[in-house]
């Protein structure tokens, strides 16, 4: 079962640490070379800051070219001359435009050989564009919207302010001494927080807040750069209305801000005066049409068990290990890995979490532990545990319902489902059980995953697990 897909991607509760004076010292920003005085009063007015972090820009471009390592070997790059050149001119005249530019990014850019319509960006100016959004894309303006949206979450540093919250939630004392090591490799580093790396890592999965400002900074660059700056929301719009079936994975890693076009409507008159603006090129119809005549992308294989780590599982632990969460707590096997990501806290034994063909992270053993917030307004624990259910339907149609009984949880009530879903181990099925719990801010699901020819057996640990759980 994949752990993006069993716990669908809703509302989270947005949740930034305070540190005091250490953040305030780290609100630094800078300013890209002989930038125009009316563009700096701009930039100004509108305060691009970067969010606390614990890392250096130097720091960002080496996470990031470690991250791109691994996403070049999970990823069908498009290796054409041609768009190459052209993608990365167009993003690098963009990218001088970027506020907070730094000399250090390295701004390279890769097309992905693959008809979703996606884009994301590695902290460091690492920024991948995939062929189906160049192919969607109406004019060379809405292009360059998707890559001014990129560069934006480069240099709001967006990756690395994630990773930072990430590794202060986890050793809070350990940044006095410095978590990270000026030399070596940061992913041997940041392994140990379960800073994951390549297509999965935590440095891709963005917050609608953080949606937001990318699409801030975007609007600016695309003014600066001279195109329309309502290019960009309109490529989103256009996009989800056309290719609602091509769009669902960019709308998954690029959660849609509210009144998206709104925003960016307001953001406008403050940039300045209209201009004549560019919206299309010959370039740009020469490389879409490129694209376009290219033989079809490659077709993702087929999930299959050969994916999945080789050799046997092994059986969790009877002696447990304490894991502190942002407000929980509890105890789980000691030979158990922890990895976070932005929607959820994952634990589980080697094997138990590998990467399917597509990068997603799939779980056949263990648990995971989420915090929502809900659509309706107050609904009821057992309209709240529905909602949720019929939610991961969505992405796991053979998902069904054994039987639902009332329990106690940290001292409140709760609701212990269990489900029967199809494994991602092929031949097999697995049983579920989802333990939930209303909070005033919303839901709060643990989910026990595990085969069901093995469920049994692990079924003393997550009772232990479960029985340990802590809500804070």
């Amino acid at each position: 079962m994949g752990t993006d897909a069993l716990i669908p991607k809703m509302k989270k509760r947005a949740s930034l640490p305070v540190f005091g004076l250490l953040v305030l010292g780290l609100l630094c920003w800078g300013l890209p070379p002989r930038m125009p005085v009316v563009a700096l009063a701009v930039e100004r007015a509108i305060q691009f800051r970067p969010g606390f972090n614990l890392f250096s820009p130097a720091q960002d471009v080496q996470v990031g070219r470690e991250n791109a390592a691994q996403a070049d070997k999970q990823l069908p790059i498009l290796k054409d001359s041609a768009v190459d050149q052209y993608v990365n001119t167009l993003g690098r005249r963009l990218a001088s435009y970027s506020p907070n530019n730094r000399n250090e990014y390295v701004w390279a850019f890769k097309v992905v050989n693959s008809r979703d319509i996606n884009a994301f960006a590695l902290p460091g100016g690492y920024v991948y564009v995939n062929r189906g959004a160049v192919e969607a894309a109406q004019d060379e303006a809405q292009l360059a919207g998707v890559i001014a949206h990129e560069e934006g979450h480069v240099v709001m540093r967006h990756g690395t302010h994630q990773a930072s919250e990430k590794i202060l939630a986890q050793a809070p004392l350990a940044i006095l001494g410095g978590v990270l090591g000026e030399s070596g490799s940061l992913m041997s580093q940041l392994a140990q927080y379960g800073l994951g790396f390549g297509v999965t890592s935590v440095f891709l999965h963005n917050s609608r807040s953080i949606e937001a400002q990318a699409d801030q900074v975007g609007t600016y660059t695309l003014y600066q750069a001279g195109y329309d700056p309502r290019a960009m929301a309109q490529f989103f719009e256009i996009i989800q209305q056309k290719y609602p079936q091509q769009t669902m994975e960019f709308f998954s890693d690029h959660p849609n801000p509210e009144h998206r076009i709104e925003r960016v409507d307001e953001e406008v008159p403050q940039l300045g005066p209209r201009k004549p603006w560019k919206t299309d090129s010959p370039e740009f119809e020469s490389v879409k049409h490129r694209l376009l005549g290219l033989p079809a992308p490659p077709k993702a294989r087929p999930q299959t068990r050969s994916s999945a780590p080789s050799g046997p599982v092994p059986s969790p632990s009877d002696r447990l290990t304490s894991y502190q969460g942002r407000g929980f707590a509890l105890r789980y096997p000691d030979n158990w890995q922890v990895q976070e990501n932005q929607d959820n806290v994952v634990l589980a034994p080697s094997g138990g979490v590998w990467q399917a063909q597509k990068g997603e992270s799939v779980q056949a053993y263990g648990a995971s532990i989420s915090r929502y917030d809900l659509q309706n307004e107050d609904p009821s624990l057992g309209g709240a545990t529905r909602q949720l259910i019929d939610s991961m339907r969505q992405s796991n149609p053979n998902l069904r319902v054994i039987r639902q009984q009332g329990a106690k949880v940290s001292g409140r009530d709760a609701l212990s489902t269990l489900l029967e879903n199809d494994s991602p181990i092929q031949g097999e099925k697995e049983q579920d059980n989802l333990v939930t719990v209303r909070v005033p801010s919303g839901l709060v699901a643990l989910v026990f995953i595990a085969p069901a020819s093995a469920y049994n057996s692990y079924k003393p640990a997550f009772e232990a697990m479960l029985g340990s759980f802590e809500l804070r």
